[in-house]
């Protein structure tokens, strides 16, 4: 089963890639990898522009990764929220989780912040990722308002830095730390079971 789910996620995901890249040609913005307009920055090669953004995104990620444990076992609507993303994705390997994690991370921001941010604006690309995480079910009703919220976090972090690098690692870094947590700890028991990073 987990198999034909990685399939048909690879198979989705590289079609929104190649969208991705499609989008940019015929807006004249090839470079999709990179902000149009990005922020002046300490760093006048392009590589230790990609590393800083890198770094920073998994920053990011990790300190909106703990948020998010926390909520869960704070907060009961972040609580219902777990339980049915521990229903939808079932038990998962750790090879799993990191392909759902990249697949998800680099295509989504290819084709939000590159494609769409960069021809349409921050706020009609964070509403439109936030659109598209609405799911079926009243417990999967503060999933699309996190969704908007976080694209316009990665959409900053795509100008602060003038490239993917750091929306990409925020977003891997944050689905891989998620999903892991989802994977890992059954609120029903009251203790999560223990995981490893």
């Amino acid at each position: 089963m987990t198999t034909i789910r990685l399939k048909t996620a690879a198979f989705v995901y590289g079609m929104l890639a190649a969208i991705s890249i499609t989008w940019g040609i015929l807006s004249d913005n090839a470079g999709i990898f990179f902000h149009p307009d990005p922020l002046p920055s300490m760093f006048s090669s392009l590589l230790a522009r990609i590393l800083a953004g890198g770094a920073l995104g998994i920053v990011f990620g990790l300190i909106i990764a703990r948020v998010t444990i926390s909520s869960v076992h704070r907060f009961e609507w972040a609580r219902g929220l777990h339980i049915e993303f521990r229903g939808l994705f079932g038990p998962l390997c750790n090879t799993d989780i990191i392909a759902f994690a990249a697949f998800s991370a680099v295509a989504e921001e290819m084709f939000f912040r590159g494609a769409m941010q960069s021809s349409l604006g921050i706020i009609i690309s964070s509403l439109v990722f936030g659109l598209l995480h609405i799911a079926p079910g009243r417990k999967f009703l503060p999933w699309p308002f996190q969704a908007v919220t976080m694209g316009f976090a990665f959409g900053a972090l795509f100008w602060i830095s003038g490239n993917l690098a750091a929306p990409i690692m925020a977003h891997l870094t944050i689905n891989y730390q998620n999903l892991h947590f989802i994977n890992s700890y059954d609120p029903s028991l009251q203790l999560p079971r223990s995981f490893n990073r």
